[in-house]
């Protein structure tokens, strides 16, 4: 089983994120560790040190633990969920680092409600967290309900690499899937086709058929409409590119939850 961490918060985003990683957790057979994050408001308690500053992180963790709880009982949750949250004080994202170095999770889960800003996605991608993360991100954009699962690469997917992660990802051997290679050049190419066959020998060597396998070509604004009514999309990013792809350009505009591999 594998061991996802998702921070759990008082917004929509966290919500989302927890009812589709419930949805989700048969087709990748994981359990959900939840993490609280109570960052200091900046007052004077915050910045005291002894005692004085221990009494009010113990406060500070107990209001976090309780939050926590009635967030989850409010959920109908029908998936594992470890009952004792980790709870820190400090900065969110260090905190979560702190927690994905310590708990060796294969998976980070967070709720991110779409606004197709390109920006804020690249920004989000370039951001402490993703950079340094060593797992998987689970991004939930929105709660899709559709069963649909897509593999997504391009020419610069390093193939094997993506194919085994999402074997090892999507725990259901007999889960459906499509396979799919973008290209924005819209003239036939060799490589693309190339790609495509090698991805597909590489997934039917594992036992993972693809129910659907196609070379996609188009801008990526055709390109992700096209793929608005997947459930959810497996890809891969480069994390230490700042270079705009076409890919990453698709990934952005996608309404549908992107589970993201480095």
């Amino acid at each position: 089983m594998l061991n996802a961490l998702i921070p759990i918060e008082l917004n929509l985003a966290s919500n989302i994120a927890l009812r589709y990683a419930c949805q989700k957790a048969g087709l990748l057979r994981m359990g959900l560790q939840p993490i609280h994050v109570e960052e200091p408001d900046g007052k004077a308690h915050s910045s005291q040190s002894g005692w004085i500053r221990r009494t009010w992180e113990t406060g500070l963790q107990e209001a976090g633990r309780e939050e926590v709880q009635r967030i989850l009982n409010s959920e109908k949750l029908d998936c594992v969920v470890i009952p004792q949250a980790v709870i820190a004080v400090g900065d969110r994202n260090e905190a979560i680092l702190d927690e994905l170095r310590r708990g060796s999770y294969d998976l980070f889960i967070e709720g991110v409600v779409t606004n197709f800003n390109l920006g804020e996605f690249r920004k989000l991608l370039r951001s402490k967290l993703y950079k340094r993360m060593s797992c998987p991100v689970l991004m939930v954009k929105n709660l899709i309900m559709s069963p649909r699962v897509l593999l997504l690469l391009d020419e610069e997917t390093d193939v094997a690499a993506l194919v085994e992660q999402f074997c090892h990802l999507v725990g259901d051997p007999e889960a459906d899937f499509d396979l799919c290679v973008y290209e924005m050049e819209e003239e036939p190419g060799d490589k693309a086709e190339q790609i495509l066959r090698s991805a597909r020998e590489l997934l039917e060597a594992r036992g993972r058929v693809p129910a659907d396998a196609r070379v996609l070509r188009g801008a990526p604004e055709a390109a992700a409409e096209e793929m608005r009514d997947y459930g959810l999309l497996v890809s891969t990013v480069d994390r230490k590119s700042s270079r705009k792809s076409p890919l990453t350009e698709v990934l952005g505009r996608v309404p549908c939850p992107l589970l993201l591999c480095w």
